[in-house]
């Protein structure tokens, strides 16, 4: 009898099995600009993204890290990066538009500096790194199978609340 169990629990774990889809999922990596409204304002983006729909249809996660182009500015010199993981769900399909929502985490790291007038006497650094929720959408132009071109607006909620935009090109690995 035991035997039999056996046997049967295999023979439905192998007929289960073979109706599963199985997809390659797709990477792609690429980056762009990015532009946000605080300080500074403008920088590079490096974005990678990963398909997920073996756990929901039409979702992806995406790793992007953003780093600004030191701005000095009435005598005080700003730094700052920025790392977002995503997940994004794609709410509508045209052809060769994708439409997408973007929801995720965000860390930033800010740095601001006095450089003016007695500034050896002073220490006016500020620094800090804080977490921070991001919510948005964004859309993909597919030019072809391996290439891609994007953008999003997103708003991150936290202690540098701020609206991003970015726009850049994703090549499929």
């Amino acid at each position: 009898m035991k035997k039999f169990i056996v046997i049967f629990s295999a023979v439905v774990l192998l007929i289960s099995l073979s109706g599963i889809k199985t997809h390659a999922q797709e990477i792609k990596l690429g980056g762009g600009l990015v532009f946000e409204t605080d300080r500074p304002p403008v920088g590079l983006q490096f974005k990678g993204t990963y398909g997920l729909d073996m756990l929901l249809e039409n979702l992806a996660g995406s790793v992007e890290f953003g780093l600004f182009f030191p701005q000095t500015r009435t005598n005080w010199k700003y730094n700052r990066w920025a790392i977002d993981i995503d997940g994004n769900w794609t709410f509508w399909n045209t052809g060769n538009f994708d439409f997408y929502a973007v929801g995720g985490l965000n860390i930033t790291h800010y740095s601001a500096k006095y450089t003016g007038p007695y500034a050896e006497l002073y220490d006016y650094d500020v620094t800090g790194t804080k977490p921070g929720l991001n919510m948005g959408a964004g859309v993909n132009f597919n030019f072809s199978s391996n290439m891609s071109a994007f953008s999003e607006f997103k708003y991150i909620v936290s202690n540098y609340d701020e609206a991003v935009f970015n726009v850049g090109v994703l090549f499929a690995l």
